[in-house]
């Protein structure tokens, strides 16, 4: 009987390990600190491991070579009475043809049919302008850019000539001058020429305020061509920019000094417009056939700086006229000597 206990425990032992052997194994899953479970990140990249690669994921936006252009600023309108001189093929979209010009202002002495189109642009650019004043200032030369478009003077010893930044004197002109007498000038200034004209009002206006107590004195008058260039080049090479220097100094050809009609009587501390000189004089030069050549307010038109100092011969009907008019000389020119000539 023990015998056969035995056999039957062993044969049951048997039975049970071929039970085991034809059962499949469980899945082991690694829970090893260095393998990362699924949909964990590892903090640098917070996408989810079963999204698509990159190389597949849509992207939200456009590519750059078919992403639309920011809309550009729209060009900023000049203030109100104040000419813009860009040149108007920087300005390729705006819609001129549209611009009628009415009948009344195509009659106009200063009205050239020659410039329609201009006049048509400039009126488009500055919708806030008159006709009238933007047919003006198209004339004067505004519509363009200074230096752009230069006209060479014809009859450079005329009285009334009109020298700037659109008209030049030509390049070998030189003016009759005579010497202005030594009592006349500022305290260590030089010899100074001016044409006859000039030379004689100048000194008849310095004799009358001189009875008033004032000393209206010369500091600067004739200046050469050559001389003009350098002055120009030598301020550009001082480390200042050309419109910084535009708006102070002429080009050469094109500086009013020039012509021998032209005196500076800025005193030697520059506080001339302070002065009861320039009081004085602001309201009685034109008696004397002189204007302050660049005023207060149409730097614009003038393309420099105001310039009390700055004196210009004309004669005295006419330079009474424009001191009344209380136009700049470039808008009295335009319009009633131009279009005469």
């Amino acid at each position: 009987m023990g015998l056969k206990k035995i056999y039957i425990s062993l044969l049951a032992v048997i039975l049970a390990l071929s039970v085991v052997s034809c059962t499949p194994a469980a899945q082991v899953v690694d829970v090893s600190p260095t393998t990362p479970s699924p949909n964990v990140t590892d903090g640098l990249d917070n996408q989810d491991n079963s999204q698509p690669e990159p190389s597949n994921t849509p992207v939200s936006t456009p590519e750059p070579e078919n992403t639309p252009l920011p809309t550009p600023k729209p060009t900023e309108k000049p203030k109100k009475n104040e000419p813009d001189s860009s040149p108007v093929s920087d300005f390729p979209d705006v819609e001129w043809e549209s611009i009628v010009i009415p009948e009344e202002f195509l009659n106009l002495s200063y009205y050239y049919s020659a410039k329609h189109e201009r006049y048509q642009r400039y009126k488009a650019l500055n919708p806030d302008y008159d006709f009238d004043k933007a047919i003006l200032y198209v004339n004067i030369g505004l519509d363009k850019p200074y230096y752009n478009d230069i006209r060479e003077i014809k009859e450079p010893d005329r009285l009334d000539v009109l020298v700037n930044k659109y008209n030049k004197l030509p390049d070998n002109y030189k003016p009759q001058l005579e010497e202005i007498p030594s009592s006349l000038l500022a305290p260590g200034v030089g010899k100074q020429y001016l044409r006859k004209e000039a030379k004689e009002a100048f000194e008849k206006m310095h004799n009358d305020a001189k009875k008033l107590g004032l000393n209206i004195t010369v500091y600067g008058t004739y200046r050469s061509i050559q001389t003009q260039h350098d002055i120009w080049n030598r301020k550009v090479k001082s480390g200042r920019t050309v419109e910084d220097v535009d708006r102070l100094n002429s080009r050469g050809g094109h500086s009013e000094h020039h012509t021998g009609l032209a005196v500076d009587v800025i005193k030697n501390d520059y506080t001339m417009e302070s002065s009861k000189e320039f009081e004085w004089y602001k309201t009685n030069a034109h008696k004397y056939g002189f204007i302050i050549r660049y005023p207060k307010g149409k730097e614009n038109i003038t393309g420099y700086s105001y310039e009390p100092w700055h004196l210009r011969y004309l004669g005295p009907e006419l330079a009474t006229a424009v001191y009344e008019s209380g136009l700049s000389y470039e808008e009295y020119y335009a319009i009633y000597i131009e279009p005469f000539i």
